[in-house]
């Protein structure tokens, strides 16, 4: 018998069953979802890389405290990178009446390279010679309006537009305020720059992200003499980290604050990226065992005409194939249309990204890999059952001979590795994939088991509710595959509540948005008052002492730790306090200070520089060297707008007065004008207005947000239809019994009674199982993105609740039609 002559009937008879039409449509699903997802997810991260560059007004900055080596510059061109010199510096800004220390960003023509910089008036050009532009509060500041002189230094410039938006709100040196801008050209003309002057170069780069990257590599390959470095430069050799404040950052870089909720977000798409793979191949498992079983007949009779268990398994390969071309157009088209429809749903609801669509670059990059992950857990959940029974006398086939444990066995372990490698390949988080896998392998086993004994325990005792379970084993298996389709919906549901609660509380209501620093000792009391005379809560202020670290245990460090650690490079902020700031969290050892010449060391810098409990540390200050021993590590939220510190000494421990005083506290937008009177009074401290940066990160966390909202909906409208799929499925299996309880002459109230009860306890058990998939599950993206693991107590009232009323219903309406029918025809459409 040749094969040609298997499978054409082959192929007549399979479209002829309802089984080849649900491994379509799951194929289909799986192609479409995972090649739309992913295509999306990368438009999404590429968007809000840009939300976060221009915080940055570049993809890359290059800062240095000289000026920044040309070939540095010639570097850039060749990589074809738009290029923006900016050039930071603090100076005195005054009128005929009015002195003010501002913070001057000299720019050039193409500032800035991502990101917006809007005046009022509106002027739709750059800075020009003799022009400065000031922002609201060094316009109270000066009391000026357009059109009047301002002097910066030794030069005059006329005041033509305020600063009604700059995206490029850093803080640090470059966040000071209040502002002014004044085109590059003009610096020298100021002579404000003088030796010891405080001044920051920097580089803006931006282009492609494969062009960022190649630069950064290469820049961190030259800076910290990596010995593949191909860049043979001369000048750029001579760069050593040691040695140099030339620094490079990237968008995420630019400001610690927006790292958190980014990072997350990633997590989050990654993922939502594991789930919709699993999601589809308990689809694609599914439909799979459903058509073999259906198939069961066909291969008993082609082994009694004689064909070779090879003949027939090339017959089943190639009719496989057929339904995988079939799928790859239909999910191809489908796969395509779901992308632009929801990257245009985003523009809808998110017009703040900048998301393009683009045909080719879903066929060369998500489609393709959807295809391979299809075609390899279909292999995977197929071929082991084929070839079991291909392995299995036809007699025994006939009589529709359960599949063996080893066969199940095989076929779970195939099916999965597919998973598991295309998880790797679509999210390249391999510790989050086998985490998350790896999880529910284990809970998908030890749930399974759970289930198996329970149920076959109950069906032992012969109670009326043990009429309702037939056959523990696949029950067991159908309840778990339910539970855990359920559970992939869920989690994405409460990590996105999770992840709303922690942003939420990074910038809650009354979060300080302005801070103080450089404030001197004998004024603190003085400010103190003022602040509460206004009402306007804050921080405590701490003293501010700048100091070395420079021996541990009266050992200088290694000069391996003095190349690659910054905080032995350079001066570090000290204080002393009795407290703790709120946000620090002790993670080992003394949780308070008991004597003098103690200190408290940020766990991350203690890590890095290997201190532990009980060392020494030596620091070099203005009044000479101070030792303090270390009493304990802890965590620090750097993302908080409070002040933070690496190292807290002991109360009186160094001298308050050898420093100045920093802090941060609230003002609201009511308040504001009442701000410059205080800025005013105490002209020699340093105030930064932080809001501006508030304000873009509260903006970009609201895109956040909508992105993983909209993301959970269509996860779980993939979940859904695989749910729908799972229980239709099950349903089917249920079509003989019914069909023979019909042909024995049961009642059709009788029958719906008995279908509503056993999915509904179906469906409940499912629920509950849900949830311990969806608590686990939930925890371990919990620990990966540094969120707080919490019960989520709702889900334990509505899942096994809503379970069990769809499954019921399901199950009372689902098959009613064949109550409707003569049992013989009902028999006769068993496999149709």
């Amino acid at each position: 018998m040749n094969l040609l002559a298997l499978f054409k009937p082959l192929l007549q008879q399979s479209f002829k069953t309802t089984g080849i039409y649900l491994l379509i449509i799951a194929l289909t699903l799986a192609i479409s979802a995972t090649t739309a997802l992913k295509f999306s997810n990368e438009q999404i991260q590429n968007a809000v890389a840009l939300q976060a560059a221009e915080m940055l007004a570049a993809d890359l900055v290059l800062t240095d405290n000289e000026h920044i080596p040309d070939v540095w510059q010639k570097k850039a061109t060749q990589d074809g990178l738009a290029q923006s010199n900016v050039t930071l510096f603090s100076s005195m800004a005054h009128t005929a009446d009015q002195f003010v220390m501002v913070n001057v960003k000299a720019v050039d023509a193409n500032f800035p390279l991502r990101g917006e910089l809007r005046t009022s008036p509106t002027l739709n050009r750059s800075i020009q010679a003799g022009e400065v532009w000031l922002s609201q509060r060094a316009m109270e500041l000066l009391q000026v309006k357009l059109g009047d002189t301002v002097q910066i230094a030794d030069a005059s410039f006329r005041f033509t537009a305020q600063i009604s938006h700059d995206s490029n709100q850093e803080l640090g040196f470059g966040g000071f305020s209040p502002t002014v801008i004044i085109a590059q050209s003009e610096v020298a003309r100021t002579n404000a720059i003088q030796v010891g002057s405080r001044i920051e170069y920097r580089l803006l780069l931006a282009g492609q992200v494969q062009q960022t990257k190649t630069y950064e590599k290469q820049f961190k390959q030259i800076v910290g003499h990596d010995a593949d470095t191909t860049f043979d430069e001369t000048q750029a050799q001579q760069q050593d980290s040691s040695q140099t404040s030339l620094k490079l950052r990237n968008a995420s870089e630019g400001n610690s604050r927006l790292m958190k909720p980014i990072a997350n977000l990633e997590t989050f798409l990654q993922l939502a990226n594991i789930l919709t793979i699993l999601l589809c191949g308990i689809a694609i498992a599914l439909s799979s065992q459903r058509y073999v079983q259906q198939n069961q007949d066909a291969i008993a009779l082609m082994r009694c005409v004689g064909a070779t268990k090879q003949q027939i398994l090339m017959a089943y390969l190639a009719l496989l194939a057929v339904v995988f071309v079939i799928s790859i157009v239909l999910g191809s088209v489908i796969g395509l249309g779901l992308g632009f429809v929801l990257l245009q749903l985003m523009l809808q609801l998110i017009p703040h990204l900048a998301l393009e669509f683009s045909a080719w670059s879903m066929l060369i990059g998500p489609l393709p890999i959807a295809m391979l992950t299809s075609v390899i857990v279909l292999l995977g959940f197929v071929v082991p059952s084929l070839w079991q029974l291909l392995k299995t006398p036809p007699a025994r086939i006939i009589r529709q001979h359960e599949r063996s444990v080893r066969s199940m066995l095989w076929m779970l372990i195939t099916g999965t590795l597919g998973l598991l490698i295309f998880c790797v390949i679509l999210t390249e988080n391999l510790q989050l994939t086998l985490w998350v896998v790896g999880a529910i392998i284990v809970l998908c086993l030890g749930l399974y088991a759970l289930i198996w004994l329970g149920l076959k325990s109950l069906k032992g005792l012969r109670i009326k509710l043990s009429a309702y379970i037939r056959t523990p084993y696949q029950t067991a298996f159908q309840i778990t595959a339910l539970a855990l389709g359920l559970s992939l919906i869920t989690v994405l549901a409460v990590l996105r509540t999770d992840l709303l609660e922690r942003w939420q509380q990074q910038l809650p209501e009354g979060t300080p948005n302005q801070f103080v620093y450089g404030l001197p000792p004998f004024e603190l009391a003085d400010f103190q008052q003022q602040l509460n005379l206004h009402g306007w809560k804050g921080t405590p202020m701490y003293p501010n002492i700048r100091g070395r670290l420079v021996a541990k245990n009266d050992l200088p460090f290694s000069e391996t730790l003095l190349k690659t650690n910054n905080s032995l490079r350079r001066e570090l902020n000290l204080t002393q306090a009795a407290t703790f700031p709120k946000d620090n969290q002790i993670i080992t050892g003394q949780t308070a200070f008991e004597k003098i010449g103690e200190v408290s060391v940020e766990v991350k810098t203690a890590q890095a520089l290997g201190i532990q409990i009980g060392d020494q540390l030596t620091f070099s200050l203005p009044e000479g060297l101070l030792q303090a021993k270390v009493i304990n590590l802890r965590s620090v939220e750097w993302e908080s707008f409070s002040p933070n510190f690496f190292f807290i000494f002991s109360p009186q421990t160094m001298d308050e007065n050898a420093g100045s005083y920093l802090g941060s506290f609230y003002v609201p937008e009511q308040d504001k004008g009442q701000l410059i009177q205080l800025i005013q009074q105490f002209s020699n401290t340093v105030f930064i207005d932080v809001s501006l940066i508030l304000d873009e990160i509260k903006r970009i966390v609201a895109v956040l947000v909508q992105i993983i909202s909209l993301l959970a909906l269509l996860v779980s409208v993939s979940g859904i239809l695989v749910l729908i799929a799972c229980l239709n499925l099950l349903m089917d299996e249920r079509k003989k019994e019914v069909a023979l309880l019909r042909s024995f002459g049961n009642s059709k109230r009788k029958l719906k009674a008995m279908l509503s009860t056993e999915i509904g306890l179906i469906g409940f058990i499912s629920g509950v199982v849900g949830c311990v998939f969806a608590e686990v599950i939930s925890a371990i993206a919990s620990y990966k993105m540094e969120l707080i693991i919490q019960p989520h107590w709702e889900i334990w009232l509505i899942l096994p609740m809503c379970m069990t009323l769809i499954c019921a219903l399901i199950g009372r309406y689902r098959l009613s039609y064949l109550c409707d029918i003569p049992p013989l025809e009902s028999l006769r459409d068993i496999n149709n």
